[in-house]
C-alpha cells in the first residue's frame, strides 16, 4: 500500500511524503526532496520502532548539512582535489569540503525535488541532471525506485543513463539506529569484506587496497561497532565487499532488531561518528553522541583518480544500475 501526503514547501516547490506499508506492519516514508528516507518503522514485541534518523519539517531538512536519508550524487563520497581525468582531459569540479568535492558538490541531488510515481508497493523517483550540474559533463536521467516487500525488505533500484561519458556513483545516506535511539556502539556488525581503502587526513583514498586482518576495520567476525572505535576515532571508510552480483554483504544487530544488507555494489562506506553539536530530530528526539551508523553501498570513492579501483565511468548511452536491499527482522 502507498499513501501520499503534503510535507511542506520552499522556494523550489512543494515536497510530498510517500509512505509504503506492507501486511506485516512495516512502513517507510519517503520525501520527494532528495528522494529521502524520512522514516522506517518496524513492529517488534508489541511496539513500533523507527530505525532511522530524520526531521519533522521541510525547514529542518533545508538547514541540515549532514545528508540525513537522502540520495547523494552525481558522485557520492569524495573526489580528491575536486578533479578527475576523463578522455585525456581533466574535469574540474566545484569544491565543498576543503579542496575536495563531497556528495556531488555544493548543490547535489540531495537538494533537488524529484518527480515521483507511485506503484502498488513502490515509488519511483526521477531526476534529470543537466550537463554541467555539479561540474559533471553530460545530461543524465536518474531513477531510484523504492519497493517494500512482504519480507520486510526495503529495496532500492538505481538506474542512470547519460548522453556523454561521465561519472555516476549513487548511494542513499540513511542514518540507522536499530534501537530507535541511544548509542549504536553496542550494535553488532558483521561484514563480508577482506579489504578496505585507507584514507589520508582529508579522508581521500590513498589508492591502496589494504587487508582488514589485524585492524579495527575487520568485521568479518561479528563485533560491536564501538569495540575498536577508540583506536581510530570514528568510522568513515569504504570497505571492499567480497563477491559480485546481488549478495548479502552485511548484518547489523540491535537489541531487538536485525538488519541484513544485500547489494550489487563493490563497496560500502561505513560512517559512524557524532554530529559534534547535538541535533533535534523527529518528535524532539535528541541526536547526540554516537547515535547512528550509515551503511552506504556504492563504488569506491575517488575511483577515477585510482586506476586500480573499479571504474565509475559510464559511457554515453550506457546504463548505470545498482540494487541494494535493507531487510529488517526481529532478532531470533
Amino acid at each position: 500500500m502507498v499513501t501520499k501526503e503534503y510535507f511542506g514547501s520552499f522556494a523550489d516547490g512543494t515536497v510530498y511524503a510517500y509512505t509504503l506499508q506492507n501486511q506485516a506492519g512495516m512502513a517507510a516514508t519517503l520525501l520527494t526532496r532528495g528522494a529521502a528516507v524520512q522514516k522506517i518503522c518496524v513492529p517488534v514485541n508489541g511496539k513500533t520502532v523507527d530505525i532511522c534518523l530524520g526531521f519533522d519539517t521541510i525547514e529542518e531538512y533545508l538547514a541540515d548539512t549532514c545528508y540525513l536519508g537522502v540520495v547523494v550524487g552525481r558522485n557520492c563520497n569524495r573526489i580528491g582535489g575536486s578533479r578527475f581525468p576523463l578522455k585525456g582531459k581533466t574535469v574540474v569540479l566545484p569544491a565543498n569540503e576543503g579542496e575536495n568535492q563531497l556528495h556531488g558538490g555544493p548543490v547535489g541531488f540531495n537538494s533537488r525535488i524529484w518527480a515521483a510515481m507511485a506503484g502498488e508497493n513502490s515509488v519511483a523517483f526521477t531526476y534529470y541532471s543537466p550537463d554541467g550540474e555539479g561540474g559533471y559533463p553530460g545530461n543524465v536521467t536518474i531513477t531510484v525506485t523504492y519497493t517494500l516487500d512482504e519480507d520486510n525488505g526495503l529495496r532500492l533500484d538505481y538506474i542512470a543513463i547519460p548522453d556523454q561519458d561521465t561519472v555516476v556513483n549513487l548511494t542513499n545516506h540513511t542514518y540507522f539506529n536499530l534501537n530507535g535511539g541511544g548509542s549504536v556502539g553496542e550494535h553488532i556488525l558483521q561484514m563480508d569484506a577482506d579489504a578496505y581503502t585507507p584514507v589520508d587526513a582529508e579522508l581521500i583514498p590513498t589508492g591502496e587496497i589494504a587487508p582488514v586482518d589485524g585492524t579495527a576495520f575487520d568485521f568479518r567476525t561479528p563485533k560491536a561497532l564501538g569495540q575498536d572505535m577508540g583506536k581510530i576515532g570514528l568510522y568513515d571508510n569504504n570497505f571492499c565487499l567480497n563477491g559480485t552480483g546481488m549478495r548479502k554483504v552485511a548484518t547489523l544487530q540491535g537489541k531487538e532488531l536485525t538488519m541484513e544488507v544485500e547489494t550489487t555494489c563493490p563497496g560500502m562506506q561505513i560512517y559512524s561518528a557524532t554530529f559534534g553539536a547535538p541535533k533535534t530530530g523527529k518528535g524532539g528526539a535528541a541526536y547526540e553522541g554516537n547515535c547512528f551508523v550509515c551503511l552506504e553501498t556504492q563504488a569506491y570513492p575517488d575511483a577515477l583518480n585510482h586506476p586500480n579501483f573499479p571504474s565509475t565511468l559510464v559511457p554515453a548511452g550506457g546504463l548505470y544500475r545498482q540494487t541494494t536491499v535493507y531487510r529488517v527482522k526481529p532478532n531470533k
